[in-house]
């Protein structure tokens, strides 16, 4: 009898891990692909409906601000009113950032590369520029708090912070205490509509007033370019921070203090237009380019290089390669959704966007 409850237990397991196998086998979804001719790149920044997850809008490069209405599988152009680029190396719509307004979810703003920003209130059917006291047009990243839908924060390539003031429709240069001003990325606390963070090509920045006044906290940092900075939803003390020549970084102190995580596995190559020019000749570094937390588990974390995906369910303290599925590992954008299960989206450099689900 208790050799027959061992062999019983036995298969079990292995079907259990079988199981497991195919599960985590299953890699990402390849969802939509950019078809030869079409104007539109690789998605820059993604947004999931909070309230219909089925609906995607997304900032890109090429093709401007799209929306999706069935998960992705197929996207629609609503651009009337946004300027795009005619000529040069950057043409059509190269949509950089964008923000929906949790307020009034059909209105949003979108950043563009060198036209500024425009704003909709009718979920993008049409668009109005709202840039006639901005200084600088090339935009970066920008914010809105659940909190406070009066304030945007915006951040540029090189004019540094702009605070826009909804209701007096005006953009104020708040850059008091910024070491540099080519902004990477923003975050915001969940909790706190003043207290944000901004990454340049000189470290992290922190403003407790609203951008009133910023002051560096980049205390253990090794790299001066930092890309990316996500906030911990459920503990906004944590922040991670990926950069360009030192990997992977940890706060648990609101940003006093910060530690590297995850060692040599960032290894990996700037792609040509990452760094601008062609990198045959550059050195692999610690690289990271993009980070996402998940929103119900904060110990899952994902991030991002020229290598691919990584994935950690221990808050950073180990990680593990997820490609499989993956027609290129140069990754230009990670959104997860506020869903159950949680779906884990990625665009690549060849214009394909891809998901993968949380088990």
């Amino acid at each position: 009898m208790k050799l027959k409850s061992i062999l019983v237990f036995s298969i079990l397991l292995l079907l259990c891990m079988s199981m497991l196998s195919f599960a985590q086998a299953s890699g990402w979804e390849l969802i939509f692909e950019t078809q030869r001719g079409m104007p539109s790149g690789w998605i820059n920044q993604l947004v999931v409906h909070p309230e219909d997850p089925n609906t995607l809008f997304a900032a890109t490069e090429g093709a401007g601000f799209i929306v999706s209405n069935d998960e992705g599988k197929t996207w629609t152009p609503k651009n009337q009113g946004i300027t795009a680029a005619e000529e040069g190396t950057v043409s059509g719509y190269q949509a950089r950032c964008m923000v929906l307004v949790p307020s009034n979810l059909k209105a949003a703003y979108v950043g563009m590369a060198a036209f500024g920003v425009f704003k909709t209130t009718d979920g993008g059917t049409t668009w109005t520029d709202i840039n006639s006291t901005l200084d600088d047009t090339f935009t970066k990243a920008m914010v809105m708090h659940p909190k406070d839908t009066n304030t945007l924060y915006l951040g540029t390539d090189g004019g540094g912070i702009y605070r826009y003031d909804v209701s007096k429709d005006e953009w104020e240069e708040v850059i008091d205490g910024l070491k540099n001003t080519y902004i990477k990325d923003i975050a915001m606390d969940p909790n706190d509509p003043k207290l944000l963070y901004v990454t340049t090509d000189n470290g992290i920045s922190k403003t407790t007033n609203g951008a009133d006044k910023w002051t560096s906290i980049s205390n253990g940092v090794t790299s001066r370019t930092v890309y990316c900075i996500e906030v911990d939803p459920k503990n906004p003390k944590t922040l991670y921070a990926g950069t360009e020549t030192g990997g992977l970084f940890k706060t648990t102190d609101g940003g006093e203090n910060w530690v590297p995580l995850g060692g040599e596995i960032w290894m990996a190559q700037l792609s040509a237009d990452l760094f601008g020019a062609p990198t045959d000749d550059i050195p692999e570094t610690l690289l990271v380019t993009n980070l996402a937390i998940n929103p119900s588990n904060s110990s899952i974390i994902y991030a991002a290089n020229t290598k691919g995906v990584f994935r950690s369910a221990d808050a950073g303290q180990t990680w593990a390669q997820i490609n499989e599925g993956l027609s290129s590992t140069i990754i230009k954008n990670i959104t997860l959704s506020n869903t159950n299960p949680v779906k884990v989206y990625a665009s690549t450099s060849d214009g394909k966007f891809y998901v993968y689900t949380e088990e």
